[in-house]
């Protein structure tokens, strides 16, 4: 009767675990998600998926393997929240099967269940897949790697080495060199705690940085193709120095962020994490003595760790490669203290499992879509369609609220200087989204203004506890303008 008791509480669990990751999929996009999907329509609708571009400028920040995940779903189900977040979140899940994987191979069947649950339930993963990073992707062809390199190890199968090697630049056709640290890092470490030091020079690395070679191949000839040689280096070299040094993106000295992050990131599962890390410390002679490839996993996270930490370009997404090595240690912890406990502490996880997917349901399907609607650019298109005239032309002029170059029924076209606005301000409905500065010198022109709407706004990427609360909300929110040109005057 207790068993049949605690399978219902699982049952139910993962029940309301797929409902809101679900629920996830139909939440606006925001911030760089914004970005992703305009850059996603473009592709999609050009039908050229090689050269990626954002309002007809080459892109270079990212590679190609996010955008045609997302493009598949645009293909085939138009521009939508839904479409664009469905292969992703996919490849995403397979991420956390790989979790499994890495786990049940480094430690036990249970472990890596348990490693499973700890990665996909964890707060972190609650909330990018809803919003849609680059890192998700990441993420998986990392822990793809890890499991096969564990593999590799252990039963010397040339088929591990490969589809690690395939992992590895999977990881890299997603967000480039970042992708290959924690790999190598660990069977760096791993070699050297070993003390294998012929395999750290063995020819057989050449073939595997030949499989990564041929599967980000597309990346590098669309960046040799648009920039030359100055777009190789930047995704080799200057992509990942310029966020460390802060040349490129970011400018924190906060060297605490990732510890903060990491406190908020594994919730509820944060003292799981830090007990499984406190007990890993105490017996590592004992428990891992013969678990060299764990000491390598752990110690190239923390590595990993130090180098984002010093890093000035900080974001809670780039955490996101972390958490499956840390889910496993946390999986083995956890699989130790049910042998030792039993059935009791079995549904007393799976009622915090319904409790942590409970509020994120809740966070889903509530809070998150009324925070949605005071995104600009949902508000802008609101207008704009409730009152254009055939003839009328939307447009955006300095403001990054990409959401409205995907959500559109129409193409938005983007402003880049003033010689551009003075030929479209000269026409009459035209309809140009900008901020508040911009609003001020162009109402000192020369120029009809038939109607300006005040659009106040706030992205969800800017949530803040002003902005939570119902009754400072509007504190909170910013002025953009949504301009309506007449006809110039003489």
């Amino acid at each position: 009767m207790k068993k049949g008791f605690e399978n219902i509480l699982w049952i139910f669990a993962f029940l309301i675990i797929a409902i809101t990751w679900l629920t996830g999929l139909f939440i606006d996009t925001t911030g760089d998600s914004g970005l992703y999907s305009a850059i996603v329509r473009q592709m999609v609708e050009s039908g050229d998926w090689f050269n990626l571009r954002i309002n007809d400028q080459p892109y270079d920040q990212k590679p190609h393997l996010f955008f045609w995940l997302a493009g598949i779903g645009v293909q085939l189900f138009d521009n939508n929240n839904f479409a664009f977040k469905l292969f992703p979140f996919l490849y995403g899940l397979l991420g956390i099967y790989f979790t499994y994987r890495l786990g049940r191979q480094l430690f036990s069947e249970q472990a890596g269940r348990f490693a499973a649950l700890v990665a996909g339930t964890s707060q972190i993963f609650f909330l990018y897949f809803f919003d849609m990073h680059t890192d998700l992707v990441l993420q998986t062809g990392v822990t793809l790697a890890l499991w096969q390199l564990t593999a590799y190890f252990q039963t010397k199968k040339p088929l591990n080495f490969v589809l690690a090697f395939v992992g590895v630049g999977l990881a890299m056709l997603s967000k480039g060199p970042v992708g290959a640290v924690l790999p190598f890092l660990t069977v760096l470490i791993y070699l050297l705690a070993e003390k294998d030091f012929r395999q750290l020079f063995h020819p057989k690395w050449l073939l595997g940085i030949l499989i990564v070679l041929v599967l980000i191949s597309p990346s590098l000839l669309h960046l040799y193709k648009s920039f030359g040689v100055s777009g190789l280096k930047f995704y080799f070299i200057g992509n990942n120095i310029g966020r460390i040094t802060g040349e490129l993106a970011g400018s924190s000295t906060d060297y605490l962020f990732y510890l903060h992050t990491f406190l908020w990131a594994f919730l509820p599962w944060t003292p799981v994490v830090i007990l499984a890390l406190v007990k890993m410390a105490k017996t590592w002679r004992n428990e891992f003595i013969h678990k060299s490839f764990a000491i390598g996993l752990i110690g190239s996270v923390m590595a990993l760790l130090l180098i984002l930490s010093i890093a000035k370009g900080k974001a809670p997404n780039y955490f996101l490669i972390t958490v499956a090595p840390f889910s496993v240690f946390a999986g083995w912890w956890l699989a130790e203290f049910i042998r030792l406990k039993g059935q009791k502490f079995s549904q007393l996880i799976a009622f915090l499992v319904i409790i942590i997917a409970g509020i994120n349901l809740f966070l889903n399907t509530k809070l998150f879509p009324e925070l949605a609607y005071y995104q600009g650019g949902r508000q802008v298109l609101e207008l704009f369609e409730t009152h254009k005239k055939p003839d009328n032309k939307l447009y955006n002029f300095v403001l990054e609220d990409y959401n409205l170059f995907f959500y559109s029924a129409d193409k938005v076209e983007n402003i880049e200087n003033w010689e551009e606005f003075y030929e479209v301000a000269a026409t009459k409905g035209a309809w140009i989204y900008t901020h508040e500065s911009k609003l001020k010198d162009i109402l000192s022109m020369n120029y009809k203004i038939d109607t300006v709407y005040q659009i106040r706004q706030r992205g969800m990427n800017e949530i803040n506890l002003e902005f939570l609360i119902p009754a400072t909300r509007n504190q909170a929110l910013k002025s953009n303008y949504l301009i309506v040109t007449g006809d110039k005057q003489e």
